[in-house]
């Protein structure tokens, strides 16, 4: 077995003792943190070394190590004939304010520092230095300790230890695991057709370090498809964790039912579900700080028994599971489920958890260990959350509240507060008659006079925030520091892929850094693992997200065959409704009789998609107007978790429900209303996006295909998502209406899948013969006769 590698970082991080204390610090020093370092390492005389690499290897516990890192700078002193290592840390409050935890983890640094450095250059004594350097006073506070390389040693091999009981636990756990998955047979008994294919092909991609893209009809079963492989895989390949990736919790709630049935099956795994901080936290509103949160205090000190207490008790462990240990133990859970993830086989998470450039868990990719598989379900999805990740936007207001809300308060930050405000008036005046006549300023260079104004802003907030005073006050000021910040660091990133974006919303002016292509970006994501599988039911075209994803050019796409009889389903194109935004109000008539005769023509459950919330209000009153008979069940807007499981538990097998819902919403994906439940879809429009600013720049961004990059790609993805909700699985039969005159042309036909065989309809009488037609044929499925 290879030697495991770790950072000196990685140890103490794992050996941290006291409270969860996240004081206020000034975090956008980043840039200036590296500057001070150097500005600090450049004033040291002749004979300094800085930046130096040391390692030692060793074995404990039966477990070959090998420890490193960077010692900021070394010398020889000679006044004192002691070898010094150094340890340089930048920050913006006084050395008397480090809180005590903090302190010791530094000091705890430096001395495994020490020890390694001392080892190798054979001394029995030296010196242990931190120099703090303020970034605003530009001025040095040194603290000096002269240690004995045996108490050095004694406080290296008792870290090793306590780490290496740690390691040895979990390298029980994987020998455990692997030897239960490798001859674990499929769960489920037979596999689906096409559904072993897939799974092939995943075991191979894992097992080699590749990426692999890949399209499978919706359901082939392909959340188990890619679980049971790639856990079977990870033996072969060194991998140390799965991330199953999905933005919906509908999708995360299937990975976590399969990774339990892998269980049941025979295999030794654990998993994890990472629940944002925001809805796990016990005490909103209050700082991480021991004095304003008990869960924060002593954390350190308990959590390494929680997480032995859990992993004797349980293998899943989800949001109340981890609830449930948390407040047993008073421990953060947040914190409790980042820490807890280390021990686990699977961790089910968002996209941002691996993507994010702010929020990506860097415990695990931080380092060059590329020991982890990303497994990207709804991967379609990808390309517009990478803008959102990528981008940031800013209000000018919130710069105004924040100058009246300190104008007595916080002078320094009620200037700085303005100087933003004034550096957008004079952004806004530079380019006057365009944002006269278009209500918005587009540009592709930073506006740095506006920036400049940030940074001088973030300082002032810094030193305020500092002070810990709390209250809704703070909380505002916290806000829109925390905003101005992802900003300046979405700047730093700034380049051909982006443009700027000044616009007038309400009345409001919002400053955007719009990343139109997210590919570059998210080839960074997966760089940073050995293994990545992303799959959809709906990944065309192909040349589309091979442009967009930021796959590698050596990535691997594998498309699947549907595996089920087009006898089982009906596709028919009604060309003759006009659904464009300048023709629909006068087809109303016409769309409405449409979903009549479609619903009628056989009793059952029936969605109807509309490509926006206002279409589908004009259509729902039409409707109620000519039909009071039958009744409606629309989808409402910001529909809490029960109002939409309330909605889906309508369609019940044996139902008569006609629903009326929007495309791109909670029930176009991860749906899955299998059997009687639904019969039926009528998909309303192409699908596009609602024209505006953004898709516009995406347009232009891409000149050779500027129309279907913005537009009719993504809006198809929407079409085929929502088309997907019929047949879920070999015994389903259903029909689906393509309602809009573009799915007679050529540019659409072609996107369709190669299997659909689409029917032409012109009026509600051949609407009529074709579903008649595909229903009397499918009387044995139901076990009816006639409508």
């Amino acid at each position: 077995m290879n030697p495991v590698s770790l950072s000196v970082g990685q140890l103490i991080d794992m050996c941290r003792r006291g409270d969860i204390n996240f004081r206020f610090s000034a975090k956008s020093s980043a840039i200036e943190g590296v500057r001070g370092h150097q500005r600090v390492q450049q004033s040291r005389g002749q004979g300094y070394l800085a930046e130096q690499p040391v390692s030692i290897a060793l074995k404990t516990a039966g477990i070959d190590l090998e420890v490193g890192g960077r010692i900021d700078g070394c010398w020889y002193d000679p006044a004192r004939a002691l070898f010094c290592i150094e340890e340089i840390k930048t920050l913006r409050v006084e050395v008397e304010d480090i809180p005590q935890g903090v302190l010791d983890s530094y000091w705890h640094q430096v001395q495994l520092y020490g020890y390694i450095a001392g080892n190798h250059a054979g001394v029995d004594r030296l010196i242990l230095r931190l120099c703090f350097y303020h970034l605003d006073k530009k001025i040095e506070t040194v603290l000096e300790r002269v240690s004995d390389i045996q108490e050095l040693a004694a406080i290296f091999f008792d870290t090793v230890g306590f780490f290496s009981t740690i390691l040895g636990q979990r390298q029980k756990w994987i020998a455990a695991r692997n030897a239960s998955m490798r001859d674990l047979e499929f769960p489920y008994g037979e596999f689906r057709s096409g559904q072993r294919d897939m799974a092939v092909s995943v075991y191979r991609a894992v097992a080699n370090d590749r990426q692999l893209i890949i399209e499978a009809p919706t359901g082939i079963g392909k959340t188990m498809a890619t679980l049971y492989p790639s856990i079977k895989a990870m033996e072969s390949s060194g991998a140390s964790r799965v991330f199953y990736l999905s933005a919906k919790t509908s999708t995360q709630a299937l990975a976590q039912i399969a990774l339990k049935d892998l269980t049941v099956a025979g295999g030794s795994l654990r998993s994890i579900v990472i629940t944002s901080k925001e809805k796990t936290c016990f005490s909103p509103g209050q700082p991480c700080h021991p004095d304003h949160c008990e869960y924060a205090k002593g954390y350190y000190d308990q959590v390494q028994d929680t997480i032995d207490t859990m992993l004797g008790e349980a293998e899943h462990f989800d949001r109340s599971t981890i609830e449930f240990a948390a407040r047993r133990d008073r421990v953060c859970p947040f914190e409790l489920s980042l820490d807890l993830s280390r021990s686990c086989d699977a961790i089910i998470a968002d996209y941002n958890y691996v993507f994010d450039p702010v929020v990506y868990l860097r415990r695990f990719f931080d380092s060059n260990n590329r020991d982890s598989v990303a497994l990207v379900d709804e991967a379609h999805n990808l390309v517009d959350r990478g803008r959102d990740m990528f981008s940031a936007e800013v209000y000018k207001e919130s710069y105004l509240a924040i100058a009246r809300t300190f104008k007595n308060t916080a002078p320094a930050v009620m200037k700085a507060a303005q100087k933003v405000n004034r550096a957008f008036l004079g952004y806004k005046k530079r380019y006057k008659n365009e944002f006269e006549a278009h209500g918005h300023i587009t540009g592709y260079e930073i506006p740095e006079s506006v920036v400049s104004a940030m940074q001088t802003f973030c300082s002032s907030a810094e030193e305020e925030l500092r002070k810990e005073t709390y209250g809704s006050f703070r909380d505002e000021l916290l806000d829109c520091y925390f905003d101005t910040l992802r900003f300046l660091r979405t700047a730093e990133n700034f380049d051909v892929d982006y443009a700027v974006l000044l616009q007038r919303e309400s009345k409001k002016h919002s400053l955007k850094l719009y990343c139109m292509d997210p590919s570059r970006q998210l080839g960074e994501g997966f760089d940073r693992l050995a293994s990545t599988i992303c799959f959809s039911a709906t990944m065309q075209p192909a040349e589309y997200f091979r442009r967009m994803l930021g796959a590698s050019d050596a990535a691997n796409w594998y498309r699947l065959a549907s595996p089920f009889s087009g006898a089982n389903m009906q596709v028919n194109v009604a060309g003759y409704v006009d659904t464009s935004y300048k023709g629909r109000n006068q087809s109303l008539t016409d769309l409405v009789d449409l979903i009549q005769c479609v619903i009628t023509a056989r009793r059952g459950n029936y969605l109807v998609f509309f490509p926006s919330y206002d279409y589908l209000r004009s259509a729902v009153q039409v409707f109620e107007n000519r039909f009071p008979q039958i009744p409606l069940l629309v989808q409402q807007r910001k529909m809490s978790d029960e109002e939409r499981q309330n909605f889906l538990g309508a369609f019940k097998d044996g139902g008569e429900v006609c629903g009326f819902a929007v495309m791109g919403g909670a029930f176009s994906e991860s749906v899955d209303l299998k059997g009687n439940r639904l019969i039926g879809a009528v998909v309303v429009g192409v699908g596009l996006p609602q024209i505006g600013i953004e898709r516009d720049l995406i347009r232009n961004h891409f000149p050779e295909a500027g129309f279907e990059y913005a537009y009719q790609y993504p809006g198809l993805v929407r079409v085929l998502q929502t088309a997907g909700r019929v047949i879920r699985d070999e015994e389903d039969r259903g029909i689906i209406f393509l309602v809009d005159k573009r799915y007679r042309e050529r540019r659409y036909l072609d996107l369709l899948p190669s299997e659909w065989v689409p029917r032409f309809c012109e009026n509600t009488a051949e609407i009529a013969v074709n579903l008649e037609s595909f229903w009397s044929r499918q009387q044995e499925f139901f076990g009816l006769s006639g409508p």
